[in-house]
């Protein structure tokens, strides 16, 4: 089946979808206990095997896909403890009372940073970024909504946070300097 599949041919696909999807998505449900999040873990793999058909070098098919799923599985549970962190941290954030007025500007000082030290970076970055922190996208995700590799969308990641600590440190540097 392989050898057609990476040639194109739809029959393959069907073959191949028709005889392991139940097992792929059995395998996402007993972990998480979701029909819904089994189905899309199970439809993104299928999705997934057809897009990389052509450079795909798959000697077990039934065992790529086993792992495949699992890792998929992996990667959605770390995204949802990922999310519910930032969650409860922006909660705690958002429902702390300002004590006075110079608290409630320093945090729109804050923000503002932020933004500015957004707009030095190249689009793509700054895109990267803002799904990632602002909308929990996970990597896999956003590698697919812009089509890049997950490698690259991993480098954006990685380059925006270095940059962010970095422009925000001088920041802060500056607000203790002129609130002293």
């Amino acid at each position: 089946w392989m050898s057609d599949l990476q040639n194109g041919e739809e029959d393959a696909f069907v073959k191949i979808y028709d005889a392991f999807w139940q097992k792929t998505y059995t395998i996402a449900y007993q972990r998480v206990r979701s029909k819904a999040i089994a189905e899309e873990l199970t439809q993104n793999l299928f999705l997934k095997l057809w897009e990389n058909r052509g450079h795909l070098i798959v000697s077990d098919l039934e065992n790529y896909l086993f792992i495949a799923i699992k890792n998929s599985v992996i990667d959605h549970i770390k995204s949802g403890i990922r999310f519910n962190k930032y969650t409860e941290h922006y909660q705690a954030f958002v429902n702390r009372k300002f004590d006075s007025l110079s608290e409630d500007i320093k945090f729109n000082d804050l923000q503002e940073a932020i933004n500015k030290g957004l707009a030095y970076l190249p689009e793509k970055t700054q895109i990267v970024f803002k799904l990632n922190r602002f909308e929990n996208w996970p990597l896999e995700k956003i590698s697919s909504h812009l089509n890049l590799s997950e490698k690259t969308v991993g480098y954006h990641l990685t380059k925006s946070l270095k940059f962010i600590r970095c422009y925000l440190k001088e920041f802060m540097l500056v607000v203790l300097l002129f609130t002293q």
